[in-house]
């Protein structure tokens, strides 16, 4: 009641008496007065002029409590920094929680993810102490290449700049939003301009309410919502076990974001709604009464049950108006109110006990309770403290087949339709027996796949721990047997569910299967709680969750507004705007051209396969609509309600009943069908949801106004160029969310567009009655195809919604960023902005480095200038603030092996002398060191440490790297991604038993690349769910077989790409190891076999592998063939099979029996071409053929990968070269680079040829 009572009081004392009812109505208590916005204010103050009064005593009254808050800060601020001044003073350092103020300092490793540090009163006051004195601003520097500039001046008493604070994410949004608060205060007392209410519009719309949805479905009785209350932690959330039958009702589970209160909103059809669905079974019990041919009635009591729960016996035999009559409503006025009922409970019991009668049907009572789900559309339960799970995830469980009911029908199709991922849950006993969750799976791939987002597919196998009484004895080898084989049949018959698959261009990660017990979970009777693999689906959804992408999509946006306020009044216009405006105007225009580009080469594939769509149509139409209307095995008399109810609902039929899910009957679609067929591949190409980006997506996520490349020519516009970037990216992520909604509607075109077109047809068939009344309908709908274009029209509707996305990327692009380089580059000195956001914007800087994963240390991230070739950045030495630039040239070097090191630590010792400033690789690991001047770097692969890794899983060898002159400033670490926009890539930072997660600055199409602040243990991890495939090598080593020499044991290695070849080495000493094509692409935990021909007596162990993704400094081969006599061979052939594809070939080579390197020795039918071969050098030969190689090499990536490896090419061209659409264009890169590189280049290019290319080098040669 206090909290009531201070709206009250402040109400009162503001003359607004007349509004307190209406505050209380709607329960805004003291935290809801303090947070409300213009939004709530229109609604809860209708006239203006009240609301205009209000709001200026609101915006008065706020700013006056935060300035009062920021008093009582600085004051515990100062106090704080006394202590410490003490402390100093008496000891020298800073004991305890304080933090350590050493100019060397190392960063507070964060812990865990799943273990959050709980911050101590200090640190808190520490960052109220940062936040109110704010940061340094970096002084302007213009200084040359080379040129070294220290800032002597005295450090200010007031600014604490060597502190670092490690900030928790949410905190940092809770504090960044108070920042937000402060400065729309701000501007709300200003007057009105285009730049003010431009920036009030960017502050309101930071917040983005897009959350991901989980579809769960299942038939009754699958163990969902026991699984679902398990994953929550929850034991009475949602209602199980034998508590009633399941409804069609949707229940939505996310998280109370607000208090620690179990809330229920309900929401209700309306009476409209309801009465049509009463009219609807009348007419349905009417219908076998008259005179109509069909005497069929659905044998189910689907209809009764719903009468039955809602009115009991009072329903048997009411009229439509004795229905409606609303006594039977009195218990729930919100239903007619058309409003939702909701319940707040403080235990997840108590509010599952008061929604059992909106969710569930009650067949064990003996008497009647009014039952309310037949009104129900859907059910949002909100969960307190689940923001780790839920905080952007939707949790919604989902009937299999949708509703007869046409609003829940198309709230059904909305959720089905938004889901991210979906999950099949079915009890392991008949997980692929089971009929139905397979038939869910076909009748809405459609919708959550080309016509949705889904990126994911999980089978979800429960009840795991029920098993026989005679397995009881070893209950946990039986459940995971089982479990394993389980997995298996569900992925092979998965497999061969080709009219699924083909929706989905993803890979074999695409669907992922798990074995769960909720109860065993619960109790760890036989299993673990990781074996129950409950956790591997709370992990699934942190990472769906995915909190810190979105704080940082909160914190760049505020940072940007910041930026543009303080640019905006920091600067006249000057000649250097001018420049910047028209480049960035140039660059603007250049990229939209490109997308139209592409998006007209969309048009024009889809144009094509749409006419040859329209004229299969209108060849088959009729075959198409008798499937429909008239299949065979089903007699006229029969199937005369099915036409009649297709007919009145738009061409759709939905079968009523449980006892038998039989699936829906859709005229429109059959019609749409061979044009939806033709478009299929091509749609999975331009808009997939998973795996590789589309065409038009990757030109959205390369597009770039490259502001970058402007920060050291113009350092003055720093900040525009700030705010410029940070729209940029808001933008393309807008735009992919627009792209992805478009889609979705585009892919519905073709069937909506034939749904309309028949939509008075329709009408008339359904209104036939009487004798023939069947024949009478077909004709009509057959006259109605026959005279009208309706697949043209299908067409031509598509076509345009293809136009109309071309239209909306590019006017978005054009008008956005055009109206942002004017704001910021062409508004005049703003000085009417406020005047003291300096605090504001010092410590958001702070926010936004800290979460981009830059030091404050470095007041500058290090960037890449293409245009000027070298790198900036500035550090921060004893003497003042160093500003360094660098060439970007990367300088190969040879490393020692520090022999007394690796002999104290067994393992190889690494040691590169860097000789100055610049970017060094090193050439055994594929390391690269950015140097702001000399020094020594001594690094060693080491051991990762799993209880660390938690739900993630290394992606590179784990570096412990040294370098006791401190002069690095950036680490370039070699991945082993196929696509370098893979999103799963992080850096793992060790530190004294602790990890760290630090995101990456930038990843290339071979490094990842992270700012460094002190030196201990770093490597690659991701996701331990992603499946994605990776580059990979397969490795070879011959060695006696013991002590008899003439047999021997070929081991064969697979491995990443990214090991180091001379750590294996190092591993075999005593095998020779053979040099072959070692590159190929497998796919992590994935099953293989090696096929090894040619060599009579030899066997093969064992017969399939798993490609193990290993990254130990241990390396076990993965196959190992047994030569028992090679005499009478010439060579081994030797094959690498993908057992999950079908035994297809990934990797092979040939190679002679004395294992020297593979010559490629084909047969040559053209007499004099091997004369030729060998008289032709490399170089020769390629000056001579680089038009018919340009033409004919299909293997350019291939030949690519091996020129990067070999450090012959550069990564920003591999990176062009990937983003390539055809083999000719990626060539003609290549080639570029080839005969800028020389003499060597071209060898190392011709021998690559002579791999990947032996009969086109061969016929070149041979030709005159």
């Amino acid at each position: 009641m206090a909290s009531f009572d201070f709206v009250r009081d402040k109400l009162t004392e503001w003359n607004h008496s007349d509004l307190i009812q209406r505050f209380e109505d709607e329960e805004i208590d003291e935290e809801g007065f303090l947070s409300l916005e213009e939004t709530d204010l229109m609604k809860l103050i209708p006239k203006a002029g009240p609301r205009c009064r209000f709001r200026k005593k609101h915006n008065k009254f706020l700013k006056k409590r935060q300035q009062h808050n920021d008093d009582m800060n600085i004051q515990e601020a100062t106090s704080l920094s006394a202590s410490i001044k003490a402390s100093r003073s008496s000891s020298g350092n800073i004991t305890g929680e304080m933090v350590n103020q050493e100019s060397r300092q190392k960063n507070i490793i964060k812990p865990l993810r799943n273990q959050p540090p709980k911050r101590s009163e200090t640190k808190r006051s520490l960052d109220k102490l940062l936040g109110t004195l704010g940061g340094s601003v970096p002084t302007k520097n213009t200084s040359e290449v080379g040129e070294t500039v220290y800032d002597q001046s005295e450090p200010s008493t007031s600014k604490i700049l060597p502190l670092q604070v490690n900030i928790p994410e949410t905190e940092t949004k809770t504090e960044v939003k108070k920042i937000m608060q402060r400065v729309k205060s701000k501007l709300d007392d200003l007057p009105s301009t285009k730049l003010i209410d431009f920036l009030r519009g960017k502050i309101q719309k930071l917040e983005k309410d897009k959350k991901e949805i989980v579809g769960v479905f299942g038939k009754t009785g699958a163990g969902k919502s026991f699984l679902i209350n398990t994953i929550l932690g929850e034991t009475k959330l949602l209602p199980s076990g034998n508590q009633g039958a399941c409804t069609s009702v949707m229940i939505q589970v996310e998280a109370n974001m607000t208090d620690s209160k179990y809330i229920a909103e309900i929401e209700f059809m309306t009476e409209e709604e309801w009465k049509d669905e009463l009219w609807s079974i009348f007419s349905d019990r009417s219908f076998e009464d008259g005179n109509d041919e069909d005497h069929e009635r659905d044998d189910d009591d689907d209809d009764d049950e719903k009468i039955s729960a809602l009115y009991g016996k009072d329903g048997c035999g009411a009229t439509l108006e004795e229905l409606m009559d609303r006594k039977h409503f009195r218990e729930i006025p919100e239903f007619r109110l058309s409003v939702k009922k909701i319940f707040i409970c403080d235990t997840a019991e108590e509010l599952s006990e008061k929604i059992t009668c909106y969710t569930r049907s009650d067949t064990q009572s003996d008497t009647f309770k009014r039952q309310y789900w037949p009104l129900v559309k859907c059910i949002i339960i909100k969960v307190p403290n689940s923001k780790d799970l839920l905080e952007h995830v939707v949790l919604v469980d989902l009937p299999g087949n949708g509703d007869c009911n046409k609003s829940r029908d198309e709230m059904w199709k909305l959720f089905v339709g938004n889901c991210s991922a979906v999950w099949i849950v079915s009890d392991i006993a008949r997980a692929t027996s089971e009929k139905e969750s397979w038939d869910i799976l076909d009748s809405t791939v459609s919708l959550f796949g080309p016509g949705g987002e889904c990126r994911s597919i999980s089978f979800i196998c429960t009840k795991t721990d029920d098993i026989e009484e005679n397995q009881k004895a070893d209950a946990r080898t039986c459940i995971l047997r089982r479990n394993e084989t389980t997995k298996r049949q569900v992925r092979d018959k998965f497999n061969k569910q080709k009219e699924i698959k083909k929706h989905f261009s993803g890979g074999k990660g695409f669907l992922q299967v798990f074995t769960v017990s909720s109860k065993e979970y619960q109790k760890e009777k036989h299993l673990q709680q990781e074996e129950t693999e409950i956790p591997k689906l709370q992990e699934f959804l942190r990472n769906l969750n995915d909190r810190r992408t979105k704080i940082s999509d909160y914190v760049s946006g505020a940072y940007g507004i910041l930026s543009l306020i303080q640019g905006a009044k920091s600067s006249e216009m000057t000649d250097s705007k001018e420049e910047v405006c028209q480049v960035l105007e140039q660059r603007l225009k250049d990229e939209i051209k490109s997308i139209g580009q592409t998006m007209d080469e969309a048009y024009e594939t889809f144009e094509r396969c749409l006419s040859d769509g329209v004229r299969q149509s209108e060849e088959s139409y009729e075959k198409l609509m008798n499937k429909v209307i008239a299949p065979r095995g089903k007699k006229g008399s029969g199937y005369h309600k099915v036409v009649k109810t297709l007919c009145k609902n738009g061409g759709v039929y939905k079968p009523k009943g449980k006892r038998e899910r039989r699936k829906e009957i859709n005229l429109n679609d059959s019609l749409a069908s061979c044009m939806i067929k033709l478009i299929d591949e091509e749609f999975k190409t331009y808009f997939p949801n998973e795996g590789k980006r589309g065409p038009i997506r990757e030109q959205i996520d390369t597009f770039s106004l490259d502001t970058n490349s402007l920060f050291g020519k113009h350092p003055e516009m720093s900040l525009h160029l700030i705010f410029l970037k940070t729209e940029e990216t808001e933008l393309k992520a807008k735009l992919n969310c627009d792209l992805r909604e478009k889609k979705k509607k585009m892919y519905s075109t073709l069937t909506e567009s034939i749904k309309d077109s028949m939509h008075q047809c329709y009408i008339r068939a359904s209104e036939h009655t009487g004798k023939d009344s069947l024949k009478r309908m077909k004709d009509e709908l057959h006259l109605h195809m026959k005279n009208n274009n309706i697949f043209h029209k299908a067409k031509k509707d598509m076509l345009g919604c293809l136009i109309n996305l071309k239209d909306h990327i590019v006017m978005q692009l054009k008008c956005k960023l055009q109206e942002s380089m004017d704001l910021s580059l062409k508004t005049p000195n703003s000085s009417f902005l406020p005047d003291d956001v300096t605090v504001e914007c010092n410590k958001m800087k702070m926010y936004y480095e800290k979460l981009m994963g830059c030091s404050s240390t470095v007041q500058f991230t290090p960037t890449l200038d293409l245009h000027t070739k070298t790198t900036v950045f500035e550090s921060q030495s004893g003497n003042g603030r160093k500003r360094v630039q660098v060439s970007t040239g990367v300088t190969m070097l040879t490393p020692e092996i520090d022999k007394e090191l690796t002999t104290h630590n067994r393992k190889p010792t690494y040691r590169l002398q860097c000789p100055k400033a610049g970017l060094f690789q090193c050439s055994s690991t594929g390391l690269v060191f950015l140097m702001e001047g000399k020094g020594d770097m001594i690094y060693m692969m080491t051991q990762w440490d799993s209880r660390l890794l938690g739900s993630m899983t290394p992606a590179g060898p784990l570096f412990s790297i040294d370098c006791p002159e401190q002069s690095v400033r950036q680490l370039h670490l070699l991945h082993c991604m196929c696509d370098e926009k893979d999103d799963n890539l992080s850096v793992a930072h060790v530190t004294d038993g602790n990890m760290e997660i630090v995101p990456p600055l930038m990843t290339t199409a071979t490094h990842v690349i992270v700012n460094i602040t002190h030196l201990s243990l770093f490597g690659l991890i991701r996701n331990w769910f992603s499946f994605l495939p990776v580059r990979s090598q397969v490795l070879l080593f011959l060695r006696p077989q013991w002590n008899r020499p003439q047999k021997r044991i070929l081991n064969v290695m697979l491995l990443p790409k990214n090991v180091p070849l001379c750590e294996v080495e190092h591993q075999q000493k005593g095998s020779t190891f053979i040099q072959s094509s070692s590159n190929c692409t497998l796919t992590p935990r994935g099953k293989y076999g090696l096929c090894c021909k040619l060599v009579a007596n030899s066997s093969t162990k064992p017969k399939s592998g798993q490609f193990d993704y290993d990254y130990s400094p241990n390396f076990h081969p993965t196959f190992q063939v047994f030569l028992d006599c090679m005499s009478g061979a010439e060579n081994i052939r030797l094959s690498l099979l993908d057992r999950g594809s079908n035994d297809q070939r990934v990797w092979e080579c040939l190679i002679p029996t004395d294992f020297e390197p593979p010559q490629v020795n084909l047969i040559n039918p053209n007499p004099g071409a091997e004369a030729e071969l060998n008289q032709l050098s490399g170089e020769a030969f390629v000056d001579k053929h680089m038009a018919d190689l340009i033409q004919r090499v299909k293997m350019v990536l291939h030949v690519a990968d091996d020129l990067l490896v070999e450090n012959m090419i550069p990564d920003e061209l591999y990176s062009r070269i990937l983003r390539a659409w055809t083999s000719q264009e990626q060539m003609r890169l290549l080639l570029d680079a080839v005969q800028a590189g020389g003499t060597r280049v071209k060898s190392a290019f011709y021998k690559a040829l002579q791999i990947y290319e032996p009969r086109l080098v061969q016929d070149l040669a041979a030709s005159r």
